[in-house]
């Protein structure tokens, strides 16, 4: 199963949609075009038709734009993609708008096989949410530039502490500056608390 781009910009509506609505606002077409970098003209019909299809509301005006119609928890991602999605046949036997004829279609058990396939598809969407769909908000927010305190966003993998051996784990504790940290300088350090070689026997020497 392939969705189209109506379906997938649809989809990103409304998890940007989902994202605003915890931060108890709405959102503009031009600012969700800006974030996904899509164009304005197709993100203008998809939110006239999720209008219309009460899965928003959307209100004119300067201080207007669109929020979702429901909590993001109330709203399934089946539901979505049910309406946004204008055909669902596999193959072209599944389509009965159209006249087909296949030769061996009488003695055919595939269809009802990818049939089943396609509503086990449309089940699994069915029981997720809008809010499940959106696994880290708070990264989704800093990611898309929807929160107005902007989170900078750091990949685990590029954690590392500061004079740390290479094997050590990324949560070790950073080592207090001493001897190695000036020598990573490149400057000599000398040794303290102890005598230097040597110095005990010029010592002994001049005694004697």
């Amino acid at each position: 199963m392939h969705l189209t781009t109506y379906t997938d910009y649809a989809l990103r509506v409304m998890m940007y949609l989902a994202l605003t609505w915890q931060e108890g606002r709405g959102a503009t077409i031009d600012e969700m075009a800006r974030a996904y970098s899509i164009s304005r003209n197709h993100l203008t019909k998809i939110v006239h038709e999720l209008a219309q299809q009460g899965f928003i509301e959307t209100t004119r005006g300067r201080a207007g734009g669109a929020r979702l119609a429901r909590p993001p928890g109330h709203i399934s991602v089946g539901t979505i993609v049910r309406a946004a999605e204008k055909d669902f046949a596999v193959v072209a036997c599944h389509d009965t708008r159209t006249p087909y004829f296949c030769a061996i279609l009488p003695a055919c058990n595939l269809r009802s096989g990818l049939r089943r396939a396609m509503d086990a598809f449309l089940y699994e969407l069915d029981k997720m949410t809008l809010q499940e769909a959106i696994s880290a908000p708070k990264v989704a927010a800093s990611l898309l530039g929807t929160s107005e305190h902007k989170e900078i966003v750091v990949p685990v993998d590029k954690l590392t502490v500061r004079g740390a051996r290479a094997g050590h784990s990324a949560n070790a504790r950073a080592p207090v500056a001493g001897p190695a940290d000036v020598r990573a300088a490149g400057k000599p350090v000398r040794p303290t608390g102890r005598a230097r070689p040597g110095r005990h026997k010029k010592a002994r020497a001049r005694a004697e």
